[in-house]
């Protein structure tokens, strides 16, 4: 990830008040921001980098642009995400994703179109033993998909959707049934299939939910598929021109970007949100703060702990984080041929998720590079922008890396990135490099640019406790209502972004956005909700 100069906002004046305080202008918090500054309302917008977008960024090497999101879902016509870029004025082209994945097992070569009826049709060729337990498994994430309603997450609750929970047992008796008890994708593949090697074919794109299968709710998954439902895409002129976009219709509707400044403080009166401090030194004072930062850092270190009772602060401590992992990004001097064309390729060349996982979580060594699983994809096959004529962006990622690799990767006292860190990442690359060769021999090759993302990365990209890419894990007890956000316990605190209701990604991150400025407005977005 690169950094680049971008014109920010004159720091206020010391002690100016504002409405509404963003910390951290990630892509829910330039959302909330921009739906807020259109409400009327004075809002400004701290980011310690200088660009907007966090995560949701790409960057250039020697003519070639890399992306750090893969795809987008709701970006089609009617989708989630078109309606909240219409409502902002916002004007964006996008291109659209297929295949949306494709599967490569020892045995199995599964291309996943984004229709789910195709998909299931690809499942039952491979699996025929199975045809009806595909059948039953489908027909489940339909019924849940159909019960996912965005108005059931404000807070509070209108009276329309209190009317709905009312009658939720009656109407959405699957979703219920699988918010109640926290079950994880494991627990609802096994209610359906009797086939191991479906079960973790199925469960392949896990990686973009955080957390392993046996762990991850399974209602995240129905949710990331959901999202998908109109389709895959990506944004023309790659994901910085996307989170400028947000930027600028904050910006045109009046807000205040302060890029370069770091909040250290979110300060609390009588229980309620008063003022925000930052570095370089300002204060602003407020009525509320939406804090778009990491949850742990924001509830266990911005705020003051007298703020929140010992059980929340422990509970607070203790709950898991989602994965990180390397990220290698190349630029080739040739084009692919079109099997590479579309969304991620997952290879796995085991069907044991465990010991594929036990193989890559390993800290005093360099994994062996056939035991692992990894993905790949190549921007510049949907948009061409991503890569000069005749030439291809590629990515290559091995998730679950440990932050603590190599005793935290070879950082020296004080957080120093010298040649121990370098050396350590570039190794662990040639092992990823080494990893694709031996399934797509000549594939890398002609290389002009790369860059190497570490766990390490992310932790200075975003301040990310442990590097992690989705903030809270999307546990099966921590999903949906049980996540934080859009309120909290702290009068005038909101919460958007990927440790909010929605879990991680660009999609889910939006509509956090959304669901934060519906909070602090009072019920002002329910059209952008669904009514």
């Amino acid at each position: 990830m690169a950094e680049v100069d971008a014109p920010g906002a004159a720091t206020p004046e010391f002690g100016e008040h504002f409405d509404v305080v963003i910390v951290g202008a990630g892509i829910g918090g330039l959302a909330c921001g921009a739906l807020l500054a259109k409400e009327g309302a004075s809002v400004i917008i701290i980011e310690r980098h200088t660009k907007p977008g966090g995560f949701v960024t790409s960057y250039e090497r020697k003519g070639y642009q890399f992306q750090v999101p893969s795809m987008i879902g709701g970006c089609g016509p009617g989708g989630d995400i078109t309606r909240v870029i219409d409502h902002l004025g916002i004007r964006l082209d996008f291109e659209r994703v297929e295949p949306l994945m494709r599967f490569v097992y020892p045995e199995h070569d599964i291309t996943v179109p984004t229709d789910m009826e195709e998909y299931s049709e690809v499942l039952k060729e491979s699996f025929q033993p199975q045809t009806a337990n595909i059948n039953d498994y489908f027909k489940t994430l339909a019924s849940i998909g159909k019960s996912m309603d965005l108005r059931m997450l404000r807070r509070p609750l209108g009276f329309g959707s209190m009317m709905r929970g009312l009658a939720y047992p009656f109407t959405a008796p699957r979703m219920l049934s699988y918010m109640m008890t926290g079950a994880t994708l494991d627990k609802m593949l096994d209610k359906h299939f009797t086939d191991e090697q479906i079960k973790t074919v199925v469960a392949t794109p896990w990686p973009f939910l955080g957390s392993p299968p046996w762990e991850l709710s399974a209602l995240a998954m129905v949710g990331m598929l959901r999202s998908y439902a109109d389709g895959a895409y990506v944004p023309v002129g790659g994901y910085q021109v996307f989170a400028d976009a947000f930027a600028k219709a904050f910006t045109d509707a009046g807000g205040t970007l302060l890029l370069g400044h770091e909040v250290t403080s979110i300060n609390a009166e009588n229980g309620r949100v008063s003022e925000v401090e930052t570095v370089p030194r300002s204060k602003v004072t407020c009525e509320a703060v939406v804090s778009d930062a990491d949850s742990k850092r924001t509830l266990l270190r911005l705020l003051d702990r007298e703020n929140f009772t010992g059980t929340f602060l422990e509970k607070q401590d203790e709950l898991p984080v989602s994965m990180t992992g390397l990220v290698i990004h190349l630029g080739l001097g040739k084009e692919v041929g079109e099997e590479f064309a579309g969304g991620p390729l997952f290879f796995q060349p085991s069907y044991d998720e465990h010991e594929m996982l036990d193989e890559v979580s390993v800290k005093d060594r360099y994994p062996d590079p056939a035991r692992i699983r990894w993905s790949i994809m190549f921007p510049s096959t949907i948009d061409r922008s991503s890569a000069p004529a005749g030439k291809t962006s590629m990515e290559i990622v091995v998730p679950s890396v440990p932050y603590n690799f190599m005793r935290r990767w070879g950082v020296e006292e004080g957080g120093v990135r010298g040649d121990a860190y370098n050396s350590i990442k570039e190794k662990y690359a040639e092992v990823a490099v080494d990893a694709v060769t031996r399934a797509f021999g000549g594939l890398i090759s002609n290389v002009e640019a790369y860059d190497i993302s570490t766990p390490i990365t992310y932790e200075r990209y975003t301040m990310a406790i442990d590097g992690c890419w989705y903030d809270s894990a999307q546990t099966g007890r921590q999903f949906g209502a049980r996540r934080p956000g859009p309120k909290t316990p702290v009068k005038g605190l909101y919460m958007t972004g990927s440790k909010s209701v929605l879990g991680g990604g660009v999609y889910p991150s939006i509509l956090s956005g959304v669901l934060a400025a519906d909070s602090v407005t009072g019920g002002a977005m329910g059209e952008l909700l669904g009514g």
